[in-house]
């Protein structure tokens, strides 16, 4: 049984999740007070699921890249929940799990996958960034996360070595 949270970006989200399965969810897409909302919606969760603190097993918590501010509040909650339980904090990149699921959900509709393909996953930086970093098919890292600027020469390094 894993308490899951997302902080790093506009979205405060958390999730109960019990081998694989998603027991419950809250999340807030208004990108404001994730520290107001975040303990609140652990608890109405954990009472919608019937379960108790003691029963959670490990605590993940998206690490970033992301929101400065919402990521300290995402850390500080789990960091809390952890020391409080006694269980392991599990810190999941931002950025390998937007690849994650997109992935998961192009196998699911579609049995056949590119055997090259690239995935470049994105989270707003401010100041015209964006955080990014390239995955292949099997969720390896292509390069390391930055901060960059986009223009439409952005990613012909990536267009050359993947075509």
């Amino acid at each position: 049984m894993i308490l899951c949270i997302e902080t790093s970006t506009a979205v405060c989200s958390v999730a109960l999740v019990d081998k694989g399965d998603v027991m419950a969810v809250r999340e807030s897409l208004d990108g404001q007070n994730h520290a107001e909302k975040i303990t609140v919606f652990i608890d109405e969760m954990m009472e919608e699921a019937r379960i108790s603190y003691k029963e959670l097993d490990a605590v993940a918590v998206s690490m970033g890249p992301g929101s400065y501010t919402g990521l300290r509040i995402g850390v500080s909650t789990a960091k809390g929940f952890c020391y409080a339980l006694d269980r392991p904090l599990i810190a999941v990149d931002t950025l390998a799990a937007m690849a994650y699921g997109f992935i998961s959900q192009q196998t699911t509709v579609n049995s056949q996958q590119t055997l090259s393909s690239v995935y470049c996953p994105m989270i707003d930086a401010r100041r015209m960034e964006v955080y990014s970093a390239f995955f292949n098919e099997k969720l390896e890292r292509i390069s390391e996360t930055e901060a960059i600027i986009i223009d439409e020469n952005s990613f012909s390094v990536i267009k050359q070595n993947h075509h």
